[in-house]
Protein backbone atom coordinates (compact mmCIF):
# COMPACT_ATOMS: atom_id res chain seq x y z
CA UNK A 1 0.00 0.00 0.00
CA UNK A 2 3.09 2.24 0.05
CA UNK A 3 2.46 5.53 -1.69
CA UNK A 4 -1.32 5.10 -1.81
CA UNK A 5 -2.50 7.89 0.43
CA UNK A 6 -6.21 8.62 0.62
CA UNK A 7 -6.51 12.06 2.23
CA UNK A 8 -9.70 12.83 4.09
CA UNK A 9 -12.11 14.62 1.77
CA UNK A 10 -13.06 18.22 2.43
CA UNK A 11 -16.65 17.36 3.35
CA UNK A 12 -15.59 14.70 5.86
CA UNK A 13 -12.85 16.92 7.31
CA UNK A 14 -15.24 19.84 7.77
CA UNK A 15 -17.75 17.55 9.50
CA UNK A 16 -15.10 16.25 11.92
CA UNK A 17 -13.86 19.77 12.67
CA UNK A 18 -17.34 21.15 13.29
CA UNK A 19 -18.52 18.14 15.35
CA UNK A 20 -15.63 18.66 17.77
CA UNK A 21 -15.52 22.45 17.41
CA UNK A 22 -15.48 23.04 21.17
CA UNK A 23 -12.66 20.54 21.79
CA UNK A 24 -9.75 21.51 19.50
CA UNK A 25 -8.41 24.55 21.35
CA UNK A 26 -5.50 23.47 23.56
CA UNK A 27 -6.02 19.78 22.81
CA UNK A 28 -3.30 17.16 22.67
CA UNK A 29 -4.04 15.20 19.47
CA UNK A 30 -2.80 11.84 18.17
CA UNK A 31 -3.14 11.31 14.40
CA UNK A 32 -2.88 7.61 13.54
CA UNK A 33 -2.31 6.29 10.01
CA UNK A 34 -1.40 9.93 9.35
CA UNK A 35 -0.64 9.64 5.62
CA UNK A 36 -0.60 13.18 4.21
CA UNK A 37 -1.26 14.57 7.69
CA UNK A 38 -4.47 16.35 6.66
CA UNK A 39 -6.30 15.45 9.88
CA UNK A 40 -3.44 16.39 12.20
CA UNK A 41 -2.67 19.60 10.34
CA UNK A 42 -6.35 20.60 10.46
CA UNK A 43 -6.36 19.94 14.22
CA UNK A 44 -3.28 22.11 14.56
CA UNK A 45 -4.91 24.89 12.52
CA UNK A 46 -7.96 24.72 14.80
CA UNK A 47 -5.96 25.32 17.97
CA UNK A 48 -4.53 21.98 19.07
CA UNK A 49 -1.52 22.67 21.29
CA UNK A 50 0.27 19.48 20.24
CA UNK A 51 -0.19 16.96 17.43
CA UNK A 52 1.65 13.65 17.32
CA UNK A 53 1.40 11.79 14.01
CA UNK A 54 2.04 8.08 13.49
CA UNK A 55 2.68 6.81 9.95
CA UNK A 56 3.99 3.41 8.93
CA UNK A 57 5.78 4.35 5.71
CA UNK A 58 8.85 6.57 6.04
CA UNK A 59 8.55 7.96 2.49
CA UNK A 60 4.93 8.96 3.07
CA UNK A 61 5.82 10.38 6.50
CA UNK A 62 8.86 12.41 5.37
CA UNK A 63 6.95 15.63 4.58
CA UNK A 64 5.32 15.55 8.02
CA UNK A 65 8.63 15.77 9.89
CA UNK A 66 8.73 19.55 9.47
CA UNK A 67 5.07 20.08 10.40
CA UNK A 68 4.16 17.69 13.22
CA UNK A 69 5.78 15.51 15.87
CA UNK A 70 6.25 12.24 14.02
CA UNK A 71 6.54 8.59 14.96
CA UNK A 72 7.36 6.27 12.06
CA UNK A 73 6.13 2.77 12.73
CA UNK A 74 3.53 0.24 11.71
CA UNK A 75 0.38 0.21 13.80
CA UNK A 76 -0.68 -1.22 16.17
CA UNK A 77 2.93 -2.05 17.25
CA UNK A 78 3.92 1.64 16.97
CA UNK A 79 1.55 2.48 19.84
CA UNK A 80 4.38 1.36 22.15
CA UNK A 81 6.30 4.49 21.04
CA UNK A 82 3.43 6.84 21.95
CA UNK A 83 3.77 8.62 25.29
CA UNK A 84 1.06 10.11 27.45
CA UNK A 85 -2.67 10.55 26.98
CA UNK A 86 -4.57 12.52 24.38
CA UNK A 87 -7.70 14.67 24.28
CA UNK A 88 -8.48 13.63 20.71
CA UNK A 89 -7.27 10.60 18.78
CA UNK A 90 -7.81 10.63 15.03
CA UNK A 91 -7.56 7.49 12.92
CA UNK A 92 -7.82 7.06 9.17
CA UNK A 93 -6.47 3.60 8.32
CA UNK A 94 -6.44 2.36 4.74
CA UNK A 95 -9.78 0.79 3.98
CA UNK A 96 -9.99 -2.94 4.59
CA UNK A 97 -6.76 -3.47 6.53
CA UNK A 98 -6.85 -5.54 9.74
CA UNK A 99 -4.58 -3.01 11.47
CA UNK A 100 -7.49 -0.56 11.64
CA UNK A 101 -9.75 -2.56 13.99
CA UNK A 102 -6.83 -4.00 15.98
CA UNK A 103 -5.40 -0.50 16.58
CA UNK A 104 -8.76 0.98 17.56
CA UNK A 105 -9.25 -1.80 20.12
CA UNK A 106 -6.05 -0.70 21.94
CA UNK A 107 -6.68 3.06 22.22
CA UNK A 108 -8.69 3.46 25.43
CA UNK A 109 -5.58 3.68 27.69
CA UNK A 110 -4.21 6.54 25.54
CA UNK A 111 -7.38 8.64 25.80
CA UNK A 112 -8.05 11.27 28.46
CA UNK A 113 -11.24 10.46 30.44
CA UNK A 114 -13.22 13.16 28.63
CA UNK A 115 -11.48 12.64 25.29
CA UNK A 116 -12.63 11.65 21.82
CA UNK A 117 -11.64 9.07 19.26
CA UNK A 118 -12.62 9.90 15.69
CA UNK A 119 -12.23 6.95 13.35
CA UNK A 120 -12.64 7.24 9.58
CA UNK A 121 -13.32 3.95 7.79
CA UNK A 122 -15.12 2.33 4.91
CA UNK A 123 -18.74 1.87 5.89
CA UNK A 124 -18.49 -1.90 5.24
CA UNK A 125 -15.30 -2.48 7.24
CA UNK A 126 -15.97 -4.68 10.29
CA UNK A 127 -15.13 -2.57 13.32
CA UNK A 128 -15.74 -3.85 16.83
CA UNK A 129 -18.75 -2.50 18.66
CA UNK A 130 -18.35 -2.06 21.49
CA UNK A 131 -14.68 -1.16 21.47
CA UNK A 132 -12.92 -2.13 24.75
CA UNK A 133 -13.23 0.77 27.18
CA UNK A 134 -15.17 2.95 24.74
CA UNK A 135 -18.71 3.57 23.61
CA UNK A 136 -19.80 4.64 20.16
CA UNK A 137 -21.37 8.09 20.41
CA UNK A 138 -22.19 8.68 16.76
CA UNK A 139 -21.45 7.30 13.31
CA UNK A 140 -21.97 9.46 10.23
CA UNK A 141 -21.77 8.25 6.67
CA UNK A 142 -20.46 10.16 3.66
CA UNK A 143 -20.89 7.93 0.61
CA UNK A 144 -18.45 5.03 1.08
CA UNK A 145 -16.83 6.67 4.11
CA UNK A 146 -18.05 6.40 7.69
CA UNK A 147 -16.80 8.45 10.62
CA UNK A 148 -17.30 6.94 14.06
CA UNK A 149 -16.97 8.99 17.26
CA UNK A 150 -16.08 7.18 20.47
CA UNK A 151 -15.94 8.31 24.11
CA UNK A 152 -14.88 6.56 27.26
CA UNK A 153 -17.95 5.25 29.01
CA UNK A 154 -20.19 6.75 26.35
CA UNK A 155 -20.00 10.26 27.78
CA UNK A 156 -22.07 12.52 25.54
CA UNK A 157 -21.11 16.13 24.75
CA UNK A 158 -24.79 17.12 24.88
Amino acid sequence: MLGKVRPTTGKVLESILSTLDDYWEGARVLDLFAGSGSLGLAAQAHGAREVVAVEGHSKVAAPLRKKLQLIVGVLPAALSKVEGRFDIILGDPPYGVPEGPSTLALLSPLLEPDGWIVWEHHHKDPYPDPVPGLSLWRCRRFGETAVSYYRQGGISPD
